[in-house]
């Protein structure tokens, strides 16, 4: 009795390690097939749909990728942001679900303590999502934790409050008087960079924005170094600034990897082709990042950009 019930215990452990192993090598297959491969971070870029011709049947397409949870809380959004609400959380899921390899109604995101959207049923699959009037980036990486913010720069009602909002204490002290223009855009560069390194950390504007500290320039596009973060102090950290036009400031950052950027163009409430046969915006940024070419001009802004009404995440 003793060796027959060993020896059934042995099949049905070797039964259960092989079908472990197939799973697990299913999913290798999958990550291999719909990517982002190691060392790379893919941006779907996706334009607000605006008034106009189409934009009845883009606004359909997206409201069709919705699942009726994002259904009912876009109803709560004011009226002016309900088509950018569609149009952002439509890429969210079209785009997980094409490196998920599943249809975009069978995706299910968890939400993270601050909100950060996870994809339930492969922890391996980072994503974040970032949207500002007129433009919304979905930020996909396998490589490690990956946070994208994108910003409209326009006019600020306190750029000084909002200055020591953001700035650290050695930032804001070494802070040109001459630095801004009209728009003060050296400041969405900063704070974009900064709420990109929170997202990926998972805290978003939740966090001490404060305590990160980065070296961005007067660029709109290219790698930036990051001097200082919450969390261990051996983090590496991948910072690319994306050039989206100069209406917009937006970064990506992931912690531990990802050292090429590339950035997609995506039609609201499309489904995105698999990225190998995705053409990249072209235009160049440094490094060894792909960037993306300067979006459709966007509609007006209809609501000035403060940090008391910041872009949603």
């Amino acid at each position: 009795m003793i060796r027959g019930t060993t020896r059934t215990t042995t099949r049905t452990t070797t039964r259960t390690t092989t079908r472990a192993a197939a799973r697990e090598a299913s999913r290798s297959a999958v990550r291999a097939r719909h990517g982002p491969p190691p060392g790379e971070v893919h941006v779907w870029a996706v334009a607000e749909p605006v008034p106009g011709a189409g934009r009845e049947e883009e606004l359909r397409r997206c409201l069709g990728l919705l699942s009726p949870d994002e259904q009912r809380r876009r109803r709560h959004v004011v009226p002016s942001h309900r088509a950018l609400y569609a149009s952002a959380h439509a890429a969210l899921r079209a785009v997980t679900a094409a490196y998920a390899g599943l249809p975009p109604s069978q995706v299910a995101f968890v939400k993270g303590a601050f909100g950060k959207p996870y994809v339930a049923g492969d922890p391996g699959l980072r994503v974040s999502l970032s949207h500002t009037p007129g433009l919304s980036l979905v930020a996909v990486s396998r490589d490690g934790p990956v946070g994208v913010d994108v910003e409209r720069v326009a006019p600020l009602t306190d750029p000084v409050g909002l200055r020591h909002q953001v700035l650290s204490e050695p930032e804001a002290a070494a802070w040109p008087e001459d630095r801004e223009d009209a728009l003060h855009s050296g400041l969405f560069t900063h704070w974009t960079c900064k709420e990109a390194v929170l997202k990926a950390l998972g805290s978003g504007l939740a966090g001490d924005i404060r305590a990160v500290r980065v070296a961005p320039g007067a660029r709109r596009g290219g790698p930036v170094r990051v001097l200082a973060a919450p969390g261990r102090p051996d983090r590496t950290w991948t910072l690319q600034l994306i050039d989206c036009g100069p209406g917009f400031r937006a970064a990506v950052a992931v912690a531990g990897g990802a050292e090429t950027v590339r950035v997609f163009p995506l039609t609201p409430g499309a489904e995105p082709p698999p990225w190998g046969d995705a053409a990249e915006s072209s235009a160049g940024l440094e490094g060894r990042s792909r960037p993306a070419g300067p979006v459709a001009p966007p509609p007006p802004v209809r609501t000035p950009l403060t940090k008391e009404n910041p872009s949603c995440s």
